[in-house]
């Protein structure tokens, strides 16, 4: 067994399970957040497995841990080899250090100020380094905890949109939402929790109920709020009509001597992946939810104030991967196997962020107008397909649509140079239905060259 924990309790004259290759002290900042009342801890993921390590886990996973701050001991002549030696190198180094002044550096960069630590008990560890298993390293760990912070600040600890990547172990229920799995490699069994291994340091800390409460009593009270952000503004869906059966023949009939099936397949798409997140990064939104063939987006009003400049824009960049749908499609003879597209155009108040506030997975969309959006996409579908209205009926099978809602239709004013749709046919107005949602919407189609228009006779190309 090479895991040890040790205090200044410890006997001095104790040997170690293996004198240590490295010594380091590892200061953590451990940060409670409340959720309803629940309170968290704030963990984060400091490194992904290094390559190429001996005796690596086969799991290939970091370790969650507290944000913290390191410094490396040096070992002058021999590593130590007892817990009285150990503790006396380790003591001596971090006395030469001034911890508070590097935790509130690191409190700073989390976006956080007027800060308040408060010193918790240390401990150290003798144990398998969780980056390089194959050697054994001792680890003094110095606990400090923010109890104090500028209310100002707050929304940097809740991370509405999960860019600092934090997550967070509710400290209640600590035994039911993780669970202990076996550990050969490192010598001990871990515990896990959201898909990946608690640091040992932290496993430690909250094995005891009592330690569990006083950090929660000590916790910050996060307003629910501060976890997603209420807005208003435009809402784009996108889905691609027939992916599914376009991937099946690309898989089928696209593959050379030089390029097998599931390369053919992969290359498309992961082409269109590719040009989905390129589109609304060009667009400047950074709201957006993606589920292979297509994707939610919002643009908030606050950084996009000019609406019909945003339709513009966002029809114009569609146009683009409109035509590298259908550089795909002329490599596909059979018409009823090409890709067709869906837009539509909503506005309305909606919420996006940590919407379950800390038990979030990722940043989501929340809202009446989202669901109106999506059953405006889903209505476009089913019209499309079914042909219910007039002007769908001469329509290729898989056809290029855009749907903008009467409420946002009512907000795009033309600019002097044209329709803000520029590359686009306006074929009326119709009422689109889905599940228990009915709304209006103005349909627009894609103008293509005459060899890809229908047949006089209502034909697909």
């Amino acid at each position: 067994m090479t895991y040890q924990v040790l205090t200044d309790e410890s006997p001095g004259k104790m040997p170690l399970p293996v004198p240590p290759s490295q010594v380091w002290i590892i200061s953590t900042l451990e940060i409670a957040v409340s959720w309803q009342g629940d309170h968290h801890l704030m963990l984060v993921h400091p490194s992904y497995p290094l390559a190429g390590q001996h005796n690596s886990p086969p799991h290939d996973e970091g370790y969650w841990a507290p944000p913290f701050v390191a410094y490396p001991v040096p070992i002058e002549f021999s590593p130590p080899t007892t817990a009285g030696s150990l503790l006396r190198l380790a003591t001596e180094a971090a006395d030469r250090i001034d911890i508070e002044r590097d935790l509130n550096h690191l409190a700073y960069q989390m976006g956080l100020r007027d800060t308040h630590l408060r010193r918790r008990s240390p401990f150290l560890e003798v144990k398998v380094s969780p980056r390089s298993p194959s050697m054994v390293k001792a680890y003094y760990i110095l606990r400090h905890g923010l109890v104090g912070v500028d209310a100002s600040s707050c929304r940097n600890l809740a991370d509405p949109e999960q860019r600092r990547g934090y997550v967070f172990l509710p400290l209640r229920d600590y035994l039911t939402a993780t669970e202990v799995r076996p550990g050969e490699e490192h010598g001990r069994s871990e515990r896990w929790f959201l898909g990946k291994p608690l640091m040992s340091n932290v496993e430690h800390v909250l094995q005891e109920e009592m330690r569990r409460l006083v950090i929660s009593e000590e916790g910050l009270d996060i307003p629910s709020e501060l976890f997603h952000r209420e807005e208003r503004g435009v809402l784009c869906v996108v889905d691609l009509a027939g992916y599914g059966t376009a991937l099946r023949y690309a898989f089928e009939h696209m593959h050379t001597f030089s390029t097998t099936a599931d390369r053919a397949q992969d290359e498309f798409r992961r082409r269109v992946a590719h040009e989905l997140h390129t589109m609304l990064g060009d667009l400047g939104t950074t709201q957006a939810q993606f589920a292979g063939d297509g994707f939610v987006a919002a643009f908030p009003e606050r950084t996009f104030p000019n609406t019909t400049a945003l339709i513009t824009n966002i029809a114009t960049r569609w146009e683009s991967l409109v035509g590298l749908i259908e550089q795909f499609n002329g490599s596909i003879r059979a018409p009823e196997k090409r890709v067709g597209t869906r837009m539509v155009l909503h506005q309305g108040y909606y919420s996006y962020g940590r919407i379950a506030g800390t038990r979030s997975f990722a940043a989501a969309f929340d809202g009446t107008a989202v669901i109106e959006a999506v059953r405006l996409e889903q209505g476009l579908a089913t019209a499309s397909k079914e042909r219910s209205a007039p002007m769908f009926a001469s329509l290729p099978r898989r056809s290029h649509l855009i749907a903008v809602s009467g409420q946002l239709a009512e907000q795009v004013k033309p600019p002097e140079s044209g329709s803000p749709f520029g590359n686009w046919t306006a074929l009326g107005e119709t009422t689109l239905t889905a599940k228990e949602y009915e709304g209006d919407a103005l349909i627009y189609e894609r103008r293509a060259a005459e060899t890809e228009r229908p047949s006089s006779t209502g034909g697909t190309p």
